[in-house]
């Protein structure tokens, strides 16, 4: 047995449970639905970018609450009329992701999202009930009603931008994977799982797993949500409950699609054993690439072969 398969056989023992509540299946069919149920309206402009390869443009779409939502589609110039693959790329906590000429060189077309009140261009039109007088950070928007919470909201664009990718004209909808890290991997994850369109999903160091154990150990934005249950204690068991609906390690149970994870040994922010459970818990076609000594970020021998397999889509 060698390293990597040692420290794989540690990961089995230390998978964490599930958590969901016995109306999670019914929560998430009813909010697909209630998206769905919201006419999709899009607007596009072409951007001038010095790039030669590839043209750029600028999408802006409606979101379930009248949000607008900015991304970037980008389209190579081999384009000749045939519809093409695309990748939906996630961008990481606090980031955007914007033009990513790599991707767009494999001979893809990328289309990227800026998160809502992140940082890019799209906003926040959603009404939260803010904790008494202790706002936090984003992931205490609404953190005691699963239907008015920050995650809800993020999760429903992520799934509204595949709906939008399979409008493009330049897209082949029945090729459209998903790509992103750390939060951008819990992006994929859930894109893949509701929008019931992607053909694969890649998450690399996804995050936005194991929440409980999150917000126990206060890590990343969730420090926020340790900060608030710190003064309001009585709050613990509705705000363990209202996270759990956005846990990953939950969503899996609702993949069909292939599933390729990526995981770092040495990951400080999304631990190990964060990004192994929600992949012990998929069901669908799955695969894990386990770096020894990768931290929360993407290696570059595992990015070489992703690049390779989206230019081969």
């Amino acid at each position: 047995m060698n390293y990597i398969e040692q420290k794989e056989e540690l990961l089995k023992t230390q998978i964490i449970p599930q958590t969901k509540e016995a109306d999670f299946e019914a929560f998430w069919e009813g909010e697909i639905r209630a998206l769905r149920e919201v006419p999709l309206s899009v607007k596009r402009r072409e951007l001038a970018l010095p790039y030669k390869t590839f043209s750029s443009y600028e999408i802006v779409f409606n979101a379930h609450d009248g949000t607008e939502v900015t991304a970037y589609f980008c389209v190579p110039n081999t384009y000749r009329g045939e519809k093409l693959p695309c990748v939906a790329l996630y961008h990481g906590g606090g980031g955007m992701f914007g033009i990513q000429p790599e991707f767009v060189a494999t001979g893809v077309c990328t289309f990227s999202m800026d998160c809502r009140t992140q940082g890019g261009k799209t906003s926040d039109q959603a009404s939260y009930e803010y904790m008494d007088d202790y706002p936090g950070g984003i992931m205490s928007h609404g953190l005691l009603d699963e239907h008015n919470f920050y995650m809800r909201n993020l999760y429903l664009d992520a799934v509204r931008a595949i709906d939008v990718i399979a409008t493009l004209p330049e897209v082949d909808a029945e090729r459209i994977v998903a790509h992103g890290q750390s939060q951008g991997g819990a992006l994929s994850i859930v894109a893949a799982a509701f929008s019931g369109k992607g053909k694969k999903a890649y998450p690399t160091v996804p995050s936005y797993s194991c929440l409980q154990q999150r917000v126990e150990n206060g890590s990343g934005v969730f420090a926020s949500v340790k900060s608030y249950l710190t003064l309001y204690p009585s709050h613990t068991d509705r705000a363990l409950k209202t996270v759990s609906y956005f846990d990953i390690n939950n969503i899996v149970s609702f993949l069909k699609v292939p599933v390729d994870f990526f995981l770092g040994l040495t990951d400080p922010a999304c631990l190990p054993p964060f990004v192994y459970s929600p992949y012990a818990h998929t069901d669908s076609p799955k695969k894990i690439t386990i770096a020894p000594f990768t931290p929360h970020t993407i290696s570059r021998e595992y990015k070489l072969e992703l690049l390779k397999e989206l230019s081969e889509l």
